[in-house]
């Protein structure tokens, strides 16, 4: 008996199988709270046979108590699901397995109350024990259901021979059968066999597809966490290697900027073009490198390590004075728009600081001079709303969903000579989803000029992390 309580099968010893067995204790618990508006519409149904078919009786008040039996135990599992553990740890109490046992032996229950007062042999209502046993073969142990089966048939056997010895009373329900057969043997004994065959058959066939999907999942589940590891194996791998590459970038960089400045002595006219040209070369260098690595960082970590509430208005604050001089210089109307200034969010501040600079940055370098640039900030719900819109060269509609992958740059980036490293929007779109958000690209804007299509991302990010 001890081995059968403790329900936990070698098999099943896996963190998802754990999270699974509790979304299917919720989903059995919102079932069962639809069963018992069926077995008040049954009920329903009798009083208006009865209303229609004089002869027709049966005796509603034993159904009734079921009724609300079933809801007032089916609250009580609902309010106990909110304590149940997502997972599984050797020698714990109470466990989603222990839960589903629970709630599968009050339904076995709560059904041969109802079988024996709608009839109990003459009942229809038998052949929602198969229902029964599939879903509870679904959770548990084939040796598990096999003794409810047991214990069920027993009961119920034993009830239909007391019934037909007139020890117990039967509750037939009159004006449907001509004939009664409970009190018929032969009928009894066939009824019996072909309904344990039924439900053994049935808890066997239901659990040897389980056991087969759980072993899938689980073997889906190890080969997840063995990409997983080995992802995060290549991105340190990638992020040690170029950060070797980032210190000889920069060095050099340093050189250059030591020789335009003169400290190592005058250049000639015909020398300082080149040498601004390299400059600018190995500053977008140490910038794709910056985004490469800022990209590896994403993937190793798994879940934020320094959440913090920010405004996300002081944010974007933030962003406009380190770039102030860039759109001053390109006389760039930058403007703020909020709901009111106090909009928090769940956040890593760096990380989401370095992925809205992207955006903005995008919209500095591909909006021409005069352009306009304007950030809405809003809320609805438990959701930030951040819209950064501007009146640029815009996107072409092929290229939509394309500007999201690594590397990609648009074709009137690469016609209008722009530089860029394609990674800017990769970054965006791994720290939206990394918490949880969307983001949703719109060209031509809403602040469309003649030959001036601009772009709209729309930014929707929960208020809260959720893991």
């Amino acid at each position: 008996m001890i081995s059968i309580f403790a329900l936990v099968p070698e098999r099943i010893k896996y963190e998802q199988f754990w999270i699974d067995i509790k979304s299917r204790n919720k989903w059995l618990i919102n079932l069962r709270y639809l069963a018992v508006l069926m077995l008040i519409a049954l009920i329903l149904g009798f009083y208006l046979l009865d209303y229609i078919f004089p002869q027709f009786e049966i005796n509603t008040f034993p159904i009734w108590s079921i009724a609300i039996g079933m809801a007032i135990y089916n609250v009580v599992f609902h309010k106990l699901w909110d304590y149940l553990p997502a997972n599984y740890e050797v020698g714990q109490k109470f466990h989603g397995l222990r839960f589903s046992l629970l709630q599968i032996l009050a339904d076995f229950a709560s059904l041969m109350l109802l079988i024996y007062y709608t009839g109990g042999i003459e009942s229809p209502v038998y052949s929602f024990f198969l229902f029964h046993v599939i879903i509870g073969s679904l959770l548990m142990p084939v040796a598990v259901i096999n003794l409810i089966i047991t214990i069920t048939l027993l009961i119920t056997l034993s009830g239909a021979l007391l019934e037909m010895k007139h020890i117990i009373p039967h509750h037939a329900v009159t004006g449907i059968l001509d004939l009664s057969v409970y009190d018929n043997l032969p009928y009894l004994i066939i009824f019996f066999s072909f309904f344990s065959i039924t439900l053994y058959l049935s808890n066997y066939l239901a659990n040897s597809i389980a056991k087969r999907l759980y072993q899938r999942e689980k073997d889906l589940t190890i080969a997840y966490t063995e990409l997983d590891n080995a992802e995060k194996a290549k991105s340190k791998y990638v992020m040690t290697i170029v950060h070797d590459l980032k210190t000889p970038v920069a060095a050099a960089t340093t050189y250059l900027n030591m020789i335009l400045e003169g400290l190592v002595g005058d250049i000639v006219p015909e020398q300082k073009k080149p040498l601004e040209r390299s400059k600018l070369r190995l500053d977008a260098a140490i910038s794709t490198i910056n985004d490469i690595l800022y990209i590896s960082q994403l993937k190793l970590s798994s879940d934020p390590s320094d959440l913090t509430k920010i405004n996300i208005r002081d944010l974007f604050d933030d962003i406009y004075n380190d770039m102030v001089v860039m759109f001053n210089a390109k006389n760039i109307d930058f403007e703020i728009q909020a709901e009111k200034y106090e909009i928090t969010l769940e956040t890593e501040p760096k990380l989401m600081k370095y992925a809205l600079s992207n955006l903005v940055s995008n919209c500095h370098k591909y909006t021409e001079n005069g352009g306009k640039v304007i950030i809405k900030l809003s809320e609805e719900k438990d959701l930030v709303i951040i819209s950064v819109a501007d009146n640029g060269i815009g996107i072409p509609d092929a290229e939509r969903e394309k500007i999201f992958k690594d590397f990609y740059r648009s074709s009137l980036s690469k016609k209008k000579g722009i530089e860029g490293t394609g990674l800017g929007m990769s970054v965006v779109v791994n720290t939206i989803e990394k918490y949880h958000g969307t983001i949703i690209v719109n060209s031509p804007s809403y602040l469309a000029e003649d030959g001036k299509p601009g772009t709209e991302f729309i930014i929707q990010l929960p208020k809260n992390y959720i893991e």
